[in-house]
């Protein structure tokens, strides 16, 4: 138990996490903290449900209505009350216990997604009921990432945070990959309800794994001082105080705002472009997670890599290089190629992008930058339903492939101009 600072508020920092007697490989190290094996399950367990809801409300979307802007309308949603909430949810995460906030936040996931699960397997789900349960999730989601994202910190030390970001996000793509295609199994054997079953199943799981973690993390908490709207607002003024942690955030938002909406989309691509269906969609999205967890396997293996900042923003430019030749493919295997190839490079740019945010940023502030972070993550909002409205207006490849476009400019001017970033 740490005091707080009269004058700040702000505890003591506290001891680094323990580790068991256990010794793993380098590129496992992060692992040798029993804490962090729990943190894994639990995130394993929520991105298969997390993975499989997205599946599953876009292709009800698609059900119900058939309008592909209808499908970035949930997508949008979801995805955008981060927006409003996220900062609440940085608030929390510095202001309590990281660890009862992601326990209760998964709780409420459990709950909006038993209230779906029964809609959806009953078959009496209208579209209003997507929207207000998308919604629902999206705000829940909002107010455990920051928590999440900051608690990979408090569970790991300073020489194993690198490889721990790097085992988180492995951990978030082996859903990635085995959730979309198993959601789409269940869609094409038993009908849409059931991916929401075991989204419910999922979520619950992930409860119990996370009450395993130990109350004992090195999380620096803010007791008192200012107010709670000065705190909230804090996380911007770090962020625009500190030009690398705005640099950091501006790499985040490019393909967050232009790349990461088309991501909806594909069930557009396969059902009209492909002609692939619900099966196809699943793969699709799946293949992007097969690129991840061999790009992130190797970034694991080099352990701290030097010129983060270089290899992050050329990870970002081969990304969006990969969902651009996608946009514009007319072939399944090519697609699916793009997608890989993508997500390689995608998932080694994000993890670097998380990891020296995670560095770069004061730990007392730590959850409120990510909130921020996760602000910029809510920016999918904007981008997803002029993205869905080219889509339905111009066709899938120039619906796309405008934004991508896009973004790759903007990317290019960014990294000749943000030398802060670019020697990181």
């Amino acid at each position: 138990m740490t005091t707080p600072d009269p004058a700040t508020g702000v505890e003591a920092a506290p001891p680094p996490p323990a580790r068991s007697g256990r010794r793993l490989p380098q590129a496992l190290i992060s692992f040798e903290q029993p804490d962090f094996r729990y943190l894994g399950l639990s995130t394993l367990s929520l991105g298969f449900g997390q993975w499989a809801q997205q599946i599953g409300l876009s292709w009800l979307a698609l059900e119900l209505t058939g309008s592909a802007q209808q499908v970035t309308g949930v997508y949008a949603i979801q995805s955008g009350i981060s927006i409003i909430s996220a900062p609440i949810g940085g608030y929390f995460a510095d202001r309590y216990s990281r660890r009862s906030v992601i326990v209760w936040s998964t709780v409420a996931a459990g709950v909006q997604a038993s209230v779906l699960a029964a809609l959806a397997i009953a078959g009496v789900i209208v579209m209003w009921q997507v929207y207000v349960l998308a919604l629902l999730g999206g705000l829940i989601q909002s107010i455990t990432q920051p928590a999440r994202q900051a608690f990979v910190y408090d569970i790991s030390t300073d020489e194993t945070l690198v490889n721990a970001t790097a085992m988180n996000s492995i951990v978030q793509n082996v859903a990635r990959i085995a959730g979309p295609p198993l959601a789409g199994a269940m869609i094409g054997a038993w009908g849409v309800g059931a991916p929401f079953a075991f989204i419910a199943f999922t979520k619950v799981l992930a409860v119990v794994l996370t009450l395993r973690i130990s109350k004992r993390t090195r999380q620096i908490r803010v007791r008192g001082g200012a107010n709670a709207a000065q705190q909230l607002i804090e996380g911007f003024t770090v962020t625009f105080r500190d030009r690398r942690i705005l640099g950091l955030m501006i790499v985040h938002t490019i393909p967050t705002l232009l790349v990461i909406p088309y991501l909806p989309l594909i069930s557009v691509v396969s059902r009209d472009v492909l002609g692939t269906g619900a099966l196809g969609y699943a793969w699709l999205s799946g293949m992007a997670g097969w690129g991840a967890i061999l790009g992130l396997g190797m970034l694991a293996i080099l352990g701290d890599p030097r010129r983060k900042g270089w290899l992050m923003l050329v990870g970002f430019l081969v990304y969006i290089g990969g969902v651009l030749v996608f946009a514009f493919s007319q072939n399944f295997v090519l697609s699916m190629a793009a997608l890989g190839i993508g997500g390689v490079f995608s998932s080694v740019a994000f993890a670097l992008n998380n990891t020296l945010l995670q560095v770069a940023t004061p730990n007392e502030v730590r959850g409120r930058v990510m909130a921020v972070w996760q602000v910029t993550s809510g920016l999918q909002a904007v981008g997803a339903p002029i993205m869905g409205y080219l889509v339905a207006t111009q066709g899938p490849a120039l619906g796309i492939g405008s934004l991508v476009t896009l973004a790759l400019v903007t990317f290019l001017l960014f990294t000749a101009a943000w030398g802060s970033v670019r020697r990181m």
